[in-house]
């Protein structure tokens, strides 16, 4: 799915109007019936009151439309408008529907009514995402008691005072929402963790713009959905066998850290590939062959810490390297020659995570060793160490994908919605996840899931979609019979299976 900008929306309604023989008024007719279905959808009860704050433009008629269609349904509204001189045509069509309907509109100019917060939800219409301007002061009091009250509070696509293609600043009026509903498609702001605060959940109301007006516009930002990655995923053929699904080498693991090697090579086994070898320090001899018996093992002759790689690296399909391997001088030296021995031969592809990538950031000319389409999964410091410092999420994000053009590398931007940077300047942010999966070992069971994507066939691009998808997936499945405080990394691998019986569906027959 596409991410646009308010210009690129503004275009793809004008079409849909042009292409369908509508009104723009029936589009917004359109959109008021899709947020009646999936807000009424969410609170079903007949007894939740609504109120409703509507502003002078098409934002604010779509709170009219949809407070005409709750009414109708026998719910409890009550709508408040704000008074100006102008409205645009839509708005004023609106409010001539619900004069006729006998429905009651209070308009407000500087503040609202004290009373407005008897009722259970309150949705807030008021600005859209054509605002070009912070809301001036006069709003401050409206503003500041919508955001006092302790009722749930909706957004009709962005929460009001808040700019959809550019940040906005601390100091600006903008309505926290508890959710967002937003039209068609998300807008990128919604998605930065700077604006959490304001966007609460985030659920895209399909309103049925022209499919053909919405494939013709470009954009460089895309959201991952179910849809995506069933078009990037199939079943294999029933003659497979553990040579089909390739061989990952995963290497990393130091002295109170072969945790971390374990965790990310089961996760790669429970996502697919065909066998998975652990090099590791010799420590982990004893824990691995005991407790992982379906990986095969090869020891480091250093007790402690990695002093070399394996010498033949020809039979893996795809290495994950850094996970839980430290930073000592020994492993640091060991590290770079194998990335020059990758740069000198033609090599399976990589993931690096966790040490390998603050060992990359002290000798950036190393970067220029990896394979191209490596995959970099950095937490948000190994993240800064790589690419320098940002002053917002806009900044980190055209940062980082300045870093993958110039590298041709895939990057992770991990948190809420994880962004995937890919080579060619395109950022696909992810769907899937929850708080809870912020817990040790997580990234270490991500870095598995990837490079087990990778061993399997899956080109740089589809590995890193898939697994971000897949990891997300695996959490959200799990806090369905656990709490999210409660979730640990092992959680996360054993919802795996549950998450491809969702992207592949497969029953024996």
């Amino acid at each position: 799915m596409k991410i646009l900008t308010a210009s690129d929306i503004r275009k793809a309604d004008q079409a849909t109007i042009d292409r369908q023989g509508l009104r723009s008024f029936d589009l917004m007719e359109r959109a008021a019936n899709s947020l009646y279905k999936q807000i009424t959808e969410d609170y079903p009860s007949f007894e939740t009151s609504f109120v409703i704050f509507c502003g002078t433009g098409n934002n604010g008629g779509d709170g009219l439309a949809l407070g005409r269609l709750l009414f109708q349904s026998g719910r409890d509204v009550r709508i408040f408008l704000h008074q100006a001189d102008k409205y645009s045509a839509d708005n004023q069509e609106n409010q001539k529907r619900l004069q006729q309907a006998g429905i009651p509109i209070k308009c407000f100019t500087d503040a609202i009514p004290t009373d407005f917060e008897t009722q259970d939800v309150l949705i807030d219409s008021l600005y859209g995402i054509g605002l070009s301007r912070p809301l001036s002061k006069a709003w401050r009091a409206v503003i500041e008691a919508i955001n006092a009250s302790d009722r749930a509070i909706l957004a009709i696509d962005i929460p009001s005072g808040m700019y959809s293609d550019q940040p906005s600043s601390k100091e600006m009026l903008v309505i926290k929402a508890h959710h967002t509903y937003t039209l068609q498609c998300p807008k990128i702001a919604l998605l930065q963790p700077e604006n959490a605060a304001y966007v609460g959940e985030l659920t895209v109301v399909d309103i049925q713009l022209d499919t053909s007006a919405l494939s013709a516009v470009d954009s460089s930002y895309f959201f991952t959905t179910l849809d995506t990655i069933q078009s990037r995923c199939s079943l294999p053929s029933r003659f497979a066998h553990k040579g089909t699904f390739g061989h990952a080498l995963i290497v990393g693991g130091s002295y109170g850290k072969i945790g971390a090697i374990h965790l990310s090579a089961k996760a790669a086994l429970r996502t697919g590939c065909g066998m998975v070898t652990i090099y590791s320090a010799a420590c982990a001899n004893p824990i691995l062959q005991t407790n992982f018996p379906e990986a095969m093992l090869q020891t480091d002759p250093e007790l402690n810490h990695i002093t070399s790689f394996p010498k033949t690296i020809d039979s893996y399909a795809a290495i994950g390297v850094g996970m839980g391997m430290g930073q000592s001088a020994d492993t640091k030296q060991a590290f770079f020659q194998f990335l020059r021995a990758l740069a000198a031969s033609k090599s399976p592809k990589l993931v690096l995570d966790a040490d390998a990538l603050n060992l990359l950031a002290q000798q950036p000319e190393s970067l220029n060793d990896l394979p191209l389409e490596s995959i970099l999964t950095p937490h948000p410091k190994e993240l800064q160490r790589l690419i320098g410092s940002w002053t917002d999420d806009w900044e980190k994000l055209e940062k980082t994908r300045a870093f993958a053009q110039q590298h041709q590398v895939v990057v992770l931007i991990k948190g809420a919605n994880t962004a995937v940077v890919l080579p060619d300047g395109t950022i696909h942010f992810n769907t899937t996840g929850n708080w809870g999966m912020a817990t040790a070992g997580s990234g270490d069971v991500l870095a598995g899931i990837i490079t087990s994507l990778l061993a399997q066939g899956f080109s740089s691009e589809d590995a890193a979609l898939t697994g971000v998808y897949l990891h997300g997936l695996a959490g959200d499945l799990a806090v369905q019979t656990m709490h999210p405080k409660s979730l640990i990394a092992s959680d996360i691998i054993d919802g795996i299976s549950k998450a491809w019986h969702v992207v592949l569906p497969f029953c024996i027959t």
